[in-house]
């Protein structure tokens, strides 16, 4: 008997067997089913009675529900959107509406992709966008965020989106307690989302609450609005809205707030999620926002520190953001000094930090190497501490995994600048280090390793720092890859 007929055959007999015996029918299905090329299964598809298959998750049997869960989600992805969801919708409902979180899980996995392949057929089945709706306030990771991303996709399609607006569906949202964080992702997601938002009054209700009198409240509202000013058109309407103005006003005036050390790391967040993608846009309009980031770094609050040293990050990843950054004088200076004394003295967390934010401070790229940022980065790193690139190396050394890691790669955006290799070249027995694979026992320490000698050999600048013989050494070192071993030859010694 061919594949082909044991499947029909095994399928017809789960219609004709007590609960009981159907697990191992089940299983028989599933292998016979594994063991079927994705064409062929295509193609006698149609033939098969999955409803004989849905019919077996109507039990207690948990064993029976998975493997019959699994069967579905295979014979499923065969089978176009419309003619699941046309023929298969309720059933696809009751399958939803199982208590068990793994058999959601693996509903939800077919109804993403469903969603991801024409989002426009769900137009049509709002009982089953209700019942997705119903799982987003799942405390499951497997079940309130993938039903998140299945209305997203929906989302997109504008028939989709009048759905999920329309009042049944929002109060939905509101029961399940995520409405605010829906009405931001999807806006975020689509301006005629945002548009949307804002015609329903939620966006409004969201930009109220940042001025809430609840602590909670308030902090909840920021976080969201620095969600959905990561988008172009999500920032364009905030400060079309003066929000961003109103923000700052709030942060400068946080000074003599009880609550300066809850709310004020959320407002440095979103002028720091914004300052990211526009960091030039940003420092100019928003002066009192850089400073007191900058401050902050030297300041008292561990919390505080954190935020301004990711802030500060942030901003001077892009070519604009350093220049901006310059430009603001003295402060700059003493925050780069601030970032020295954390290397050495900071707790383990704003040591991390720090290596993080040193790292963005002078990465550029081969194409972004003027003479102009050349020289700042080198003056920035230079005056981080006396012994900057000395003490980069020796936490580069350090047995401690996590800092190890973050040093290494704030290595690698140095070995990518000339100076920065003048620096290793010069640094007594950096050479000897960076070819010693002994340094390096974890993955990820001999894939960071095998990527700063990456750098080092394929730099057009190698040559003239470190010279020939020893670009040629680097380039043995990258030609054997990142978990070369040598070998050690044995010899036996008589009597053993």
């Amino acid at each position: 008997m061919d594949v082909e007929t044991t499947i029909n055959s095994l399928v017809q007999r789960l219609g004709n067997i007590s609960i009981e015996s159907k697990t191992e029918i089940l299983n028989e299905l599933k292998t016979a089913i594994a063991t079927l090329p994705s064409n062929d299964l295509k193609r006698i598809i149609t033939s098969i009675s999955i409803t004989s298959i849905f019919n077996c998750l109507n039990t207690q049997d948990k064993s029976q529900q998975q493997i019959c869960g699994e069967i579905l989600d295979k014979m499923l992805t065969n089978l176009t959107v419309p003619a699941v969801l046309e023929n298969f919708h309720s059933q696809l409902l009751t399958w939803l509406h199982l208590p068990d979180e793994t058999l959601k899980a693996l509903c939800l996995h077919q109804l993403s992709r469903l969603s991801k392949e024409q989002p426009s057929e769900f137009s049509h089945y709002k009982e089953l966008v209700e019942a997705i709706v119903d799982e987003v306030g799942a405390d499951s990771l497997n079940i309130g965020p993938a039903a998140t991303s299945i209305l997203i996709q929906i989302g997109q399609d504008s028939s989709g989106l009048l759905l999920l607006y329309s009042e049944t569906i929002l109060n939905k949202f509101a029961f399940v307690m995520r409405k605010n964080d829906i009405v931001i992702d999807l806006s975020k997601a689509y301006p005629a989302a945002l548009e949307a938002s804002v015609a329903t009054g939620l966006i409004q209700q969201i930009v109220n609450e940042v001025q809430s009198e609840d602590i909670l409240v308030q902090l909840n509202a920021i976080e969201m609005v620095s969600d959905l000013a990561l988008s172009p058109h999500g920032l364009i309407f905030l400060d079309q809205q003066g929000v961003l103005l109103r923000l700052e006003e709030m942060m400068i005036g946080l000074t003599n707030n009880p609550m300066m050390v809850l709310l004020l790391p959320g407002f440095i967040k979103f002028f720091g999620s914004i300052a990211k993608n526009d960091p030039k846009e940003v420092l100019s309009k928003f002066d009192s926002f850089v400073r007191m980031v900058l401050s902050s770094i030297d300041g008292n609050d561990p919390t505080l520190k954190a935020v301004s040293l990711d802030t500060v990050g942030f901003i001077a990843l892009k070519p604009e953001g350093k220049s901006a950054l310059e430009k603001i004088g003295n402060p700059m200076t003493e925050c780069i000094s601030s970032i020295g004394s954390l290397l050495k003295t900071g707790t383990s967390d704003l040591k991390i930090r720090a290596l993080h934010a040193l790292a963005n401070l002078v990465y550029l790229k081969v194409e972004d190497q003027t003479v102009e940022l050349l020289s700042l980065t080198e003056k920035w790193f230079k005056s981080c501490t006396s012994d900057s690139f000395k003490t980069v190396w020796s936490l580069a050394q350090q047995p401690f995994l996590d800092h190890r890691l973050p040093a290494l790669r704030l290595l690698q955006n140095l070995a990518m600048l000339p100076w920065g290799q003048s620096l290793m070249n010069n640094a007594a027995g950096f050479k000897e280090y960076a070819l010693d694979r002994s340094t390096e026992n974890s993955k990820e320490g001999k894939e960071e390793k095998f990527y700063l000698i990456d750098i080092l050999a394929h730099s057009p600048t190698a040559v003239e720092n470190f010279g020939r013989p020893y670009q040629l050494k680097l380039i043995e070192y990258y030609k054997q890859g990142p978990f070369f071993v040598f070998a050690q030859s044995e010899v036996a010694m008589e009597g053993e």
